[in-house]
């Protein structure tokens, strides 16, 4: 369990709770939980202890892989969930590749890249087929989805079902013919989408036929894709 390893890891690197909250860059109270179990560390204190302390974030939150990152010849290695922010201008000598550790500013959180990620509303899809291309999402590609209900009605690309069949489209909203538009992105200029079908708006049976799952706001590329 997590609060069994930062126990584990307290003890290995010889601090005190209050030492070691120093490295997170919490309050000894708030590290004092995570040891107990009240609350899982959040992602800023991963970063301050993989920064501090060389902490693999991988291992404190799975136990998979080593306690502690380590850096061989000053190389950067992305260490679980944390990911080097390299400098904007990065000065690279002779003999110098890009990705010594000189470089790094600092390290950032897939859930700081993606705040989306922190509301557990947050779903995946695996796509197929090619109508979306022009949006550049690709045969095989996985889309992430916001699934909050709360969302508004805005033109973009959705995650839906129709008649049963789960679709990724672009969906329109006129809201003042009252009318969704469904429509496939084949090329880049958006003026060149299929309408593929429409819908009135106030349609009673529409409810029943047309569920939205989510916005699409992002997609990923599968290794070896």
């Amino acid at each position: 369990m997590v609060q069994e390893r930062l126990r584990i890891l307290r003890k290995a690197l010889g601090l005190s709770q209050g030492e070691i909250a120093l490295k997170a860059e919490t309050k000894r109270s708030t590290y004092a939980g995570y040891e107990s179990g009240i609350s899982l560390p959040n992602a800023e204190c991963l970063t301050a202890l993989n920064k501090n302390c060389g902490v693999n974030s991988n291992w404190l939150l799975t136990g998979e892989g080593e306690m502690l990152v380590i850096k061989i010849e000053n190389e950067i290695t992305p260490t679980g969930q944390q990911i080097p922010l390299l400098r904007q201008k990065v000065s690279c000598g002779p003999g110098q590749p890009w990705d010594n550790e000189n470089n790094i500013e600092r390290y950032v959180s897939v859930f700081d890249l993606i705040p989306r990620l922190k509301t557990g509303k947050v779903y995946a899809l695996h796509v197929t087929g090619s109508s979306m291309l022009g949006a550049g999402i690709k045969d095989g590609d996985i889309v992430l989805f916001d699934a909050d209900k709360a969302q508004d009605t805005r033109d973009g690309t959705y995650v839906f079902s129709l008649d049963g069949d789960v679709y990724c489209k672009r969906l329109e909203f006129d809201a003042l013919a009252r009318i969704v538009k469904v429509f496939s992105v084949r090329a880049a200029e958006l003026e060149k989408a299929e309408l593929v079908m429409s819908f009135k708006a106030d349609d009673i049976e529409l409810a029943e036929r047309l569920n939205i799952f989510g916005r699409v706001f992002s997609w990923i590329r599968p290794d070896g894709e």
